[in-house]
């Protein structure tokens, strides 16, 4: 069975959904009530966790990350792009994970200045990939402006990924994998984990 629908068979997986769900839902609804924008760009916060919780708990981050994202956009800013949001919320860390394993091969897993260096590589792709996509729906399903939407999109997710989202990587990383706060078969694949 593909991990992303084996997670919902594993206990531990799904309490890693519940917790990023609410943790993302709780982040983003504030914001979206207040309906913050600077320079064009919506400010939300949340996007400092995908990327960091798509690392740390691949699968169980997708799907939270994609319900979190639906359960916010209940409370502001709901419209038809919001299955586009979900879908794309939930590609988003699952590519992070992804990413970030294969450029950490055969490495032993560590907060380390090439670990970081690989967070922020992958923050960017990631970011760049999924935003462009969710830009491009909102264009072909909604006839909304591309180049607009996709700075705001991309504008807001680098900013806060790339600050906020290092500094909790940065912090989490080294206390996760002690702790077994990890999930994911690409944490037990190619990776020498420190006990």
């Amino acid at each position: 069975m593909h991990e992303l629908a084996g997670v919902w068979t594993d206990r531990r997986g799904i309490a890693f959904i519940a917790v990023t769900a609410v943790l993302y839902a709780m982040l983003l609804i504030p914001f979206n009530q207040a309906s913050l924008v600077v320079a064009g760009i919506s400010i939300r916060p949340a996007a400092a966790l995908p990327v960091v919780f798509g690392i740390l708990w691949g699968p169980a981050a997708a799907w939270g990350i994609g319900i979190g994202n639906v359960a916010g956009d209940l409370f502001g800013s709901w419209s038809p792009l919001s299955i586009f949001g979900f879908l794309i919320n939930f590609i988003y860390p699952y590519l992070s994970y992804l990413l970030w394993h294969r450029l950490m091969q055969r490495r032993t897993i560590r907060m380390s200045p090439y670990a970081l260096g690989m967070y922020w590589i992958v923050a960017f792709v990631a970011t760049l990939i999924c935003m462009a996509l969710l830009a491009t729906a909102g264009t072909l399903f909604f006839g909304r402006p591309f180049v607009s939407k996709f700075v705001s999109y991309f504008g807001n997710n680098i900013f806060w990924t790339m600050t906020a989202g290092a500094v909790i990587f940065g912090l989490a990383l080294g206390p996760a994998i002690r702790k077994g706060f990890v999930y994911g078969r690409e944490w037990t694949k190619n990776h020498v984990i420190p006990r």
